[in-house]
């Protein structure tokens, strides 16, 4: 394993000229050490707690419960027949008091309302603590909970986690080590995006799972205080300790470009999956052919070896318009409808 690059003073600026043009994850120290959720945070659980119930309005979120044994983690049970967590709805009052309760326990469960979009959790908050980096139009999400581990997967969006609150060790991994994390299937999972069946990184048994150390060798770490952010890039593995006892609270912010004019940036997980579905009954060598032609049409033929096409004649090949987007929207549509 490796340490993470570190950047202090970052501005928007060097964000967007330096880091976003990179594609590798970065921690930003202090990004976020003067927002009013970072000082309630550091004041401790029951000042954070009561800040952030004068924002609330009373609207329930998404709250898991784990057991605090063997990993603390929200992932697969053993036998991948499921999850070994409760998934249940609960407005931040109870999850808050539960939390508060949980502080005197020697090894509570672990407990996270995850995801939730602030201005319909904790409305104001947002305008509160805003970070400098992004556009305001790029809604931030937030996280609370006590100590937990989140299992390595990836998104598909660009995503800048804050810590608010608490500790939190990130553990990242580049897409080219997909084959030696022990995925599980895509379309079932406990997060929408794929994710490996090893609930902790760290702590997995080497003779179970024995790709793992090579994957481990490319790893990047960092452990983020309070007021500290992370950039990570999309497609790259994750794995996420909140490592304070009782209270950890962590903002992120996920976004894409646009695809085109008004059109969202949306189809990477559902084209991979179609993929899946089209190609899995192929003999090896024509999954070999089309492992070619994916290479040139989607990963390939840019630039010069679109001479050959004059610009306004290279449809699929070049820019799109609205238009374009939705018709082609369309026409797949049509074709994979039973």
């Amino acid at each position: 394993m490796q340490p993470m690059k570190e950047l202090d003073g970052i501005t928007r600026e060097r964000f967007e000229r330096a880091v976003l043009t990179a594609y590798e994850p970065v921690v930003m120290r202090g990004v976020v050490k003067h927002w009013p959720l970072v000082a309630q945070g550091r004041a401790g659980l029951e000042p954070c707690l009561q800040y952030l119930m004068g924002f609330d309005k009373g609207e329930t979120v998404d709250a898991v419960l784990a057991r605090p044994e063997p990993t603390r983690a929200f992932a697969y049970k053993p036998g991948l027949d499921g999850f070994n967590f409760t998934l249940d709805k609960r407005p931040y009052a109870a999850l808050f008091e539960q939390l508060w309760r949980y502080s005197h326990f020697p090894e509570p469960p672990a407990l996270a309302a995850q995801s939730a979009l602030v201005s319909e959790a904790l409305p104001g908050l947002e305008r509160a603590n805003v970070l400098p980096l992004l556009d305001a139009a790029i809604a931030p999400r937030i996280w609370i909970g006590n100590r937990a581990t989140v299992p390595a997967h990836f998104d598909d969006s660009h995503n800048i986690a804050c810590v608010a609150a608490g500790r939190r060790r990130f553990t990242l991994l580049p897409p080219q080590c997909a084959p030696l994390l022990y995925l599980g299937p895509p379309d079932y999972a406990p997060t929408p995006a794929p994710m490996s069946v090893v609930p902790d990184l760290h702590r997995a048994d080497p003779a179970r799972f024995p790709l793992l150390g090579e994957a481990l060798e490319r790893a990047l770490v960092a452990e983020l205080e309070a007021g500290d952010a992370i950039y990570m890039p999309p497609l790259w593995f994750h794995q996420v300790e909140a490592l304070a006892p009782h209270l950890n609270i962590l903002v992120n912010y996920w976004w894409r470009p646009e695809a085109a004019p008004q059109r969202p940036d949306d189809l990477h997980l559902a084209a991979m999956r179609m993929a899946m579905l089209a190609f899995r009954h192929l003999p090896d060598a024509e999954r070999e052919g089309w492992r070619a032609l994916f290479a040139h049409y989607v990963f390939g033929a840019q630039g010069e070896e679109l001479a050959h096409i004059p610009e306004g004649q290279r449809h699929l090949f070049g820019e799109l318009d609205a238009a374009q987007d939705a018709a082609i929207r369309a026409d797949l549509l049509s074709r994979i409808r039973p």
